[in-house]
């Protein structure tokens, strides 16, 4: 007398965790993945020109925000904010507790500054 056990029998689980194992039957052998191994790749899925179209236009959109719209603060001749030191002539009657923000929109470029505050310093 011959048991015959399918797949179908085993009980059915609602969610997989990282250590849960796969079977996986290749052509030689029956083994066993954990979840967290299991990996995907771009190539094997039917939307993968969706995400690397995707890929591109964020990139692309990223930049052009960046350019539009920001510009590296210039702060090499400013005060030192780690030792106090203001004595720039350009920054040394802003206080040092401020960096400046050059935000560039419609063409006009403007400087805002970030307030720093913080408790007593650590000595």
């Amino acid at each position: 007398m011959s048991t015959e056990i399918s797949i179908k029998q085993i009980p059915a689980v609602t969610e997989i965790n990282n250590n849960d194992l796969l079977l996986v039957q290749t052509t030689n052998s029956t083994n066993s993945l954990k979840f967290e191994n299991f990996v995907v790749g771009l190539e094997n899925t039917t939307f993968a020109p969706v995400i690397s179209a995707n890929s591109t236009n964020i990139g692309y959109v990223s930049s052009v925000i960046d350019e539009t719209f920001f510009e590296a603060p210039t702060i090499s001749n400013g005060p030192n904010l780690l030792t106090d030191d203001t004595t720039s002539i350009a920054n040394s009657a802003r206080p040092t507790s401020m960096i400046p923000i050059n935000i560039t929109s419609g063409g006009e470029k403007r400087t805002y500054y970030f307030l720093l505050s913080g408790g007593d310093p650590v000595t």
